[in-house]
Protein backbone atom coordinates (compact mmCIF):
# COMPACT_ATOMS: atom_id res chain seq x y z
CA UNK A 1 0.00 0.00 0.00
CA UNK A 2 1.04 3.40 -0.93
CA UNK A 3 2.49 5.19 2.55
CA UNK A 4 0.60 8.48 1.53
CA UNK A 5 -2.28 6.38 1.55
CA UNK A 6 -2.48 5.44 5.11
CA UNK A 7 -1.86 9.24 5.84
CA UNK A 8 -4.83 10.64 4.02
CA UNK A 9 -7.05 10.17 6.90
CA UNK A 10 -4.85 11.20 9.86
CA UNK A 11 -4.46 14.76 7.60
CA UNK A 12 -8.04 14.84 6.82
CA UNK A 13 -8.99 14.33 10.21
CA UNK A 14 -8.48 17.93 11.04
CA UNK A 15 -10.14 19.41 8.63
CA UNK A 16 -13.12 17.01 8.71
CA UNK A 17 -13.44 17.93 13.07
CA UNK A 18 -13.38 21.27 12.49
CA UNK A 19 -16.44 21.13 8.96
CA UNK A 20 -18.15 19.45 11.62
CA UNK A 21 -17.38 21.69 15.01
CA UNK A 22 -18.07 25.12 13.01
CA UNK A 23 -21.61 24.44 12.13
CA UNK A 24 -22.03 23.88 16.08
CA UNK A 25 -21.69 27.44 16.66
CA UNK A 26 -22.89 29.47 13.77
CA UNK A 27 -25.80 29.74 14.91
CA UNK A 28 -27.78 33.29 14.88
CA UNK A 29 -30.54 35.08 17.20
CA UNK A 30 -32.00 38.05 15.65
CA UNK A 31 -33.72 40.24 18.20
CA UNK A 32 -36.53 42.18 16.62
CA UNK A 33 -37.31 45.04 19.40
CA UNK A 34 -40.59 46.70 19.27
CA UNK A 35 -42.51 49.71 20.66
CA UNK A 36 -39.68 51.89 20.97
CA UNK A 37 -40.51 54.60 22.84
CA UNK A 38 -38.68 57.60 23.46
CA UNK A 39 -35.70 57.95 20.54
CA UNK A 40 -33.07 58.80 23.46
CA UNK A 41 -30.61 57.53 25.58
CA UNK A 42 -29.68 53.49 24.38
CA UNK A 43 -30.93 50.41 24.62
CA UNK A 44 -29.14 47.47 26.16
CA UNK A 45 -29.61 44.32 24.73
CA UNK A 46 -28.94 41.41 27.54
CA UNK A 47 -28.62 37.39 26.11
CA UNK A 48 -28.83 34.89 28.83
CA UNK A 49 -28.41 31.02 28.62
CA UNK A 50 -28.94 29.72 31.97
CA UNK A 51 -31.03 30.50 35.16
CA UNK A 52 -27.55 30.69 36.92
CA UNK A 53 -27.17 33.63 34.72
CA UNK A 54 -29.92 35.27 34.90
CA UNK A 55 -30.00 35.28 38.80
CA UNK A 56 -26.53 36.99 38.85
CA UNK A 57 -24.38 33.95 40.06
CA UNK A 58 -22.39 34.66 36.93
CA UNK A 59 -22.34 37.40 33.88
CA UNK A 60 -24.49 37.41 30.92
CA UNK A 61 -23.41 35.32 28.25
CA UNK A 62 -23.82 38.66 25.94
CA UNK A 63 -24.75 42.00 25.54
CA UNK A 64 -24.56 44.26 22.48
CA UNK A 65 -26.34 48.11 22.67
CA UNK A 66 -28.78 49.59 20.34
CA UNK A 67 -29.43 53.41 19.73
CA UNK A 68 -32.78 54.86 18.67
CA UNK A 69 -32.79 55.61 14.74
CA UNK A 70 -36.28 57.59 14.73
CA UNK A 71 -38.46 54.35 14.32
CA UNK A 72 -40.49 52.22 16.76
CA UNK A 73 -38.43 49.02 15.66
CA UNK A 74 -34.96 47.97 15.97
CA UNK A 75 -33.00 44.90 15.30
CA UNK A 76 -30.00 43.32 16.92
CA UNK A 77 -28.13 40.20 15.93
CA UNK A 78 -26.06 37.51 17.90
CA UNK A 79 -23.65 35.90 15.77
CA UNK A 80 -21.31 32.67 16.76
CA UNK A 81 -24.37 31.15 19.06
CA UNK A 82 -24.76 26.84 19.73
CA UNK A 83 -28.42 25.59 19.37
CA UNK A 84 -29.59 25.71 22.79
CA UNK A 85 -31.64 27.80 25.54
CA UNK A 86 -31.73 31.01 25.75
CA UNK A 87 -33.73 34.08 27.00
CA UNK A 88 -33.55 38.06 26.42
CA UNK A 89 -33.64 40.97 28.40
CA UNK A 90 -33.96 44.70 26.91
CA UNK A 91 -33.13 47.77 28.89
CA UNK A 92 -33.77 50.76 27.38
CA UNK A 93 -31.84 53.87 29.76
CA UNK A 94 -33.85 56.99 27.73
CA UNK A 95 -32.07 59.29 29.91
CA UNK A 96 -28.42 58.20 28.81
CA UNK A 97 -27.24 57.99 32.74
CA UNK A 98 -26.03 54.90 32.47
CA UNK A 99 -28.65 53.28 35.16
CA UNK A 100 -32.21 51.74 34.87
CA UNK A 101 -33.96 54.27 36.79
CA UNK A 102 -37.16 53.38 38.59
CA UNK A 103 -39.56 55.59 40.92
CA UNK A 104 -39.71 54.97 44.68
CA UNK A 105 -42.00 52.46 44.78
CA UNK A 106 -40.02 50.44 42.59
CA UNK A 107 -42.09 51.09 39.14
CA UNK A 108 -39.61 51.81 36.62
CA UNK A 109 -39.25 54.69 34.75
CA UNK A 110 -37.21 53.93 31.93
CA UNK A 111 -38.70 50.79 29.46
CA UNK A 112 -37.75 47.13 29.62
CA UNK A 113 -38.85 43.99 27.71
CA UNK A 114 -38.15 40.15 27.73
CA UNK A 115 -38.63 37.36 25.43
CA UNK A 116 -41.61 35.31 25.37
CA UNK A 117 -42.92 38.80 26.28
CA UNK A 118 -44.73 38.05 29.62
CA UNK A 119 -46.56 40.06 31.43
CA UNK A 120 -45.27 40.98 34.84
CA UNK A 121 -45.58 42.50 38.15
CA UNK A 122 -41.48 41.93 39.05
CA UNK A 123 -38.50 40.45 37.87
CA UNK A 124 -39.75 37.13 35.89
CA UNK A 125 -37.93 33.82 36.36
CA UNK A 126 -35.69 32.44 33.44
CA UNK A 127 -37.95 29.72 32.88
CA UNK A 128 -40.63 32.56 31.82
CA UNK A 129 -38.53 34.24 29.08
CA UNK A 130 -36.25 30.85 27.65
CA UNK A 131 -36.75 29.76 24.66
CA UNK A 132 -35.09 26.81 22.46
CA UNK A 133 -32.78 28.43 19.60
CA UNK A 134 -32.66 25.33 17.17
CA UNK A 135 -29.62 24.86 14.56
CA UNK A 136 -30.96 26.81 12.18
CA UNK A 137 -31.29 29.61 14.23
CA UNK A 138 -34.29 31.54 15.37
CA UNK A 139 -35.36 35.26 15.64
CA UNK A 140 -37.31 36.56 18.77
CA UNK A 141 -39.71 39.65 18.84
CA UNK A 142 -39.30 42.09 22.41
CA UNK A 143 -42.22 44.46 23.03
CA UNK A 144 -40.92 47.09 25.12
CA UNK A 145 -42.90 48.30 27.86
Amino acid sequence: MDPSRRLRPLLLAPLLATAVAVPAFAVELVVDIERVGAQTGRLTVFLYDSAEAWDHQRDALRMQRAYPDGSDRLQVRFDGLKAGRYGVMVLHDKDGNRRFDVGPLGIPRDDYGFSNNPTVFSRPGFDRIAFELPVQGGRVTVRMK
